[in-house]
């Protein structure tokens, strides 16, 4: 439900409505073979990397966990279009994710499915309510900083949860409440208090995830599983963390207190991370190359994607390309879209620095 829009934010939000319905229809629909083709490909390039770099040393075995490092972290990115898309656009493709990269890596598409929801509706965006913001332009830099830091300690993090608040809150149904509540959504808010029940599947996802800690910790304990593997899973899943939290510091601009911000006035807090105008091909590359790989399956265009949350990620930069063609030079599109991740980066610690 969206609220009535003042009279100086109607205009745009009508231009921009129009240039969307320029859009055809068909790249609204999902594709099957994209999305699986490029969820196993990551899946077995990531895997393969870190199996090669438990089993290397040196520079081989740091270049195979920066591979796998990258490669898993795109595949984890999937659980953002998990959650955009029905079941039936791509059928058997949640439980496959969850069953290659989000159960083994602990971050099972529950902690994602009806809690990212609340970070686009108008009403919760921008406000406590929402999962996914905080002010940090309001905040001290210090803030940002902890943030950053806290993203290297995921694995360690997850492991708790997954292996022992998950089998405490199946025995004590209090602090099982307590779990879902406050420990069973992927937050940078946390404030945040997740009110979606999770489901028969969410449940069967936990139990996989448990059974992956201790399973490992078994393994460990008979000799199986080096104790170099612990630590390459660890260091690749930290530098992915870390790289998302990066990332999510470029998604928006992280100005709004609490207040609820119209459709354009949220469109604005949102950033687009368009191809820059680096002079020379091999630089346009390189860093094409730099942006696909901090911000890949679509997340480079955050702004678009916050506006046509319906759209595939496979077909948001054709339509960021159709979207400028279309509108007028000064619409606020075009006041979204930044050169890089790190100009917003440091305006928000600019921000930060200013205000706090």
């Amino acid at each position: 439900m969206s609220l009535p829009v003042s009279s100086c934010d109607a205009p745009p939000r009508r231009a921009i409505d129009e240039a969307i319905r320029a859009i055809p229809l068909e790249w609204f629909k999902a594709s099957p073979a994209i999305y699986w083709a490029d969820l196993l490909s990551s899946a077995a390039l990531g895997w393969s990397a870190l199996a090669l770099g438990v089993a290397g040393h040196g520079w081989l075995r740091a270049a195979a966990l920066t591979v796998a490092a990258l490669s898993l972290y795109h595949a984890v990115l999937f659980i953002h279009e998990i959650t955009h898309r029905a079941r039936r656009d791509v059928p058997g493709f949640t439980f496959a994710w969850n069953l290659l990269i989000g159960v083994p890596l602990l971050v099972p598409s529950f902690l994602y499915e009806n809690v990212h929801t609340d970070h686009h509706r108008q009403r919760t965006y921008g406000t406590p309510e929402d999962p996914e913001y905080t002010p940090f332009g309001r905040r001290s830099p210090l803030v940002l900083a902890a943030y950053v830091i806290a993203s290297l300690c995921a694995p360690a993090i997850f492991a708790v949860r997954f292996a022992i608040l998950a089998p405490l809150g199946w025995l004590v149904p209090r602090f099982g409440r307590f779990v879902s509540e406050r420990c069973s959504a992927l937050v940078i808010n946390h404030q945040y208090v997740r009110r979606a029940p999770i489901g028969a599947g969410g449940r069967a996802e936990e139990a996989g995830a448990f059974a992956v800690c201790w399973i490992s910790a078994l393994l460990w304990w008979k000799g199986v599983l080096l104790p170099a593997a612990f630590g390459c899973y660890a260091a690749v899943s930290a530098v992915a963390s870390g790289i998302n939290a990066w990332r999510t510091l470029a998604a928006h601009r992280y100005d709004n207190e609490s207040e609820e911000l119209s459709m354009n006035e949220q469109l604005l807090d949102s950033c687009t991370i368009a191809p820059s105008t680096v002079s020379g091909r091999f630089l346009a590359r390189v860093a094409a190359v730099g942006r696909l790989l901090i911000a890949p399956v679509g997340l480079r265009y955050h702004a678009l994607h916050h506006w046509i949350p319906s759209l595939p990620y496979h077909n948001l930069g054709r339509a960021h390309r159709l979207l400028l063609a279309a509108l007028a030079p000064d619409a606020p599109y075009g006041r979204t879209i930044e050169p890089g991740f790190t100009p917003v980066i440091r305006d928000l610690v600019h921000r930060a620095r200013q205000r706090s």
